[in-house]
């Protein structure tokens, strides 16, 4: 796990997860404090600023600030001399405040922005200003007044980042001389070359007292949803194609209805005209005619390019559910994987059409999800997981391509050595169909604009809630298509 590496948004989506699970965030900002107060020292003894100066602790308004002021307790408490420089009054969440107060009953003294020393000289200064969270963003408002004061002090001085330096991946960044990270890498935190950027300093990882099960798809995913707009209009949250049907005329309609209940504005289905006639199309997907009539040729991938290219063209496309096999069915998928690459289109590849796939291989340029079951899996890669990493490592993004290794657990396989565990569900959702809700949903919100994998991270989650809450209503006789309603449900409590 050393080069494992996790996206900013994903601090919030694990401290969620926690929440969720009845940890303890409190217990989590302490260690996180320790963690940043250890290398302080390590620092500070190693450096010749004198003695008798403060280690100043930046501390922002969110859980990054409270790190901050668990940081400074954890120096105090050691013989440290420490100021608190604030750039608010109080703090946002409840475990960053109760630090705060006690920073108060301490009595280390704690300035608040704009009233600042101006007389002193820093021995060190701690930066825990913005967090992971806050990745990429140019810092705004009090904390980046706060940022420019500091800034000239920091020329003369060790500065410690708390999790990410401030304002990362911006001009306005306070470069660190070393940053302690939380349970892994960032995104971004090494360049092409491996080597760290200047900005980050020395890199220490420092884990968390959690369970591994925050680790697990969980609600906390829901965090990366895209938030609607209010002023949004008809197609602005996605286009999907779904290309599948043939001996099976249900598996594309289910792919269809969980992919619109995950919030995706326009859902065409494509199917062979045999299968499309058998059909019961719910009013809310779009069939899309094509010119085949029991299995899928290069003739309709031609003519399905027109509702690819055109406009708006799609966003996402899903391909394989019902889909059927044949060696004209694989060139007519090949084809269709080509075109998505070229035209920069994320794809899902499921059921029939995983078998279509180069074996071995991920395919050449392919942004996407393949979301084999057990048996797929070894037909396409064989039976080590050591072989699908190899495969995805091949992207330097390591949220672009994912496996989605179905089951009674959900394993997910991404770059960069990224895994993660689908936990929970009820046992009746091994029923036939589930699988191509799995591939919609995770269609849906591909279409919606989610990369691969928090994409896939949601939709194990939400399919197994919604799975939970509908095993409540039907028990024993629950069928698949029971499920999408509370995908819809069960996204709406989560956001």
């Amino acid at each position: 796990m050393a080069n494992w590496v996790m996206h900013p948004a994903e601090a919030e989506v694990f401290d969620a997860n926690a929440r969720h699970l009845d940890v303890s965030i409190q217990d989590l900002m302490q260690a996180a404090g320790q963690a940043l107060a250890a290398e302080t020292i390590r620092i500070v003894e190693a450096s010749e600023a004198p003695e008798h100066r403060e280690i100043w602790v930046l501390c922002g308004s969110g859980n990054n600030g409270g790190d901050g002021f668990a940081a400074a307790l954890s120096l105090n408490e050691s013989g440290y001399t420490v100021r608190l420089i604030a750039s608010h009054v109080t703090q946002k969440g409840e475990a960053a405040e109760s630090f705060r107060n006690a920073c108060r009953e301490a009595s280390l003294p704690i300035d608040v922005w704009p009233m600042v020393p101006t007389e002193l000289k820093p021995r060190a200064i701690v930066d825990a200003l913005l967090g992971a969270g806050a990745g990429g963003s140019t810092p705004r408002g009090d904390v980046s007044d706060l940022l420019e004061w500091a800034r000239p002090y920091s020329t003369n001085v060790h500065v410690i980042a708390c999790d990410i330096p401030t304002g990362f991946g911006t001009n306005a960044v306070l470069s660190a001389t070393s940053t302690v990270t939380f349970h892994a890498e960032k995104i971004g935190m090494r360049d092409a070359a491996d080597m760290v950027y200047s900005t980050i300093g020395h890199l220490r990882v420092a884990p968390l007292p959690w369970p591994e099960e925050v680790l697990d798809c969980g609600p906390g995913d829901a965090l990366r949803y895209p938030p609607l707009n209010p002023d949004a209009r008809k197609g602005d949250r996605g286009r999907l194609l779904i290309v599948g049907g043939g001996p099976y005329h249900g598996a594309p309609i289910l792919a269809g209805d969980a992919a619109a209940r995950s919030g995706c504005d326009l859902v065409h289905v494509a199917m062979p005209s045999e299968a499309r006639s058998r059909a019961e199309w719910p009013p809310h997907l779009i069939p899309e005619s094509i010119p085949d009539e029991v299995s899928l040729t290069l003739d309709s991938v031609e003519h399905l390019l027109g509702r690819v290219l055109s406009g708006r063209g799609v966003q996402a496309m899903v391909i394989g559910p019902g889909l059927g096999r044949g060696e004209g069915v694989a060139k007519a998928v090949e084809r269709l994987i080509e075109v998505a690459v070229e035209e920069s289109v994320p794809v899902v590849i499921d059921a029939d059409a995983i078998s279509m796939i180069p074996k071995g291989r991920w395919p050449a340029g392919m942004v996407g999800i393949i979301t084999p079951h057990s048996r797929e899996a070894e037909e396409w890669i064989g039976p080590e997981p050591a072989t699908i990493r190899e495969e995805l490592d091949q992207s330097v993004n390591p949220e672009a391509r994912v496996v989605l290794l179905t089951g009674p657990v959900d394993r997910l396989f991404g770059p960069q050595g990224r895994g993660a565990l689908g936990t929970g569900g009820h046992p009746r959702m091994a029923v036939g169909g589930t699988g191509d809700l799995l591939a919609g949903i995770c269609g849906g919100l591909l279409a919606q604009g989610m990369t691969p994998w928090p994409a896939a991270r949601l939709a194990s989650a939400l399919l197994r809630e919604a799975g939970n809450v509908a095993a409540l209503e039907r028990g024993p006789g629950l069928v698949a298509s029971d499920v999408p309603p509370h995908i819809a449900s069960t996204l709406a409590n989560w956001i």
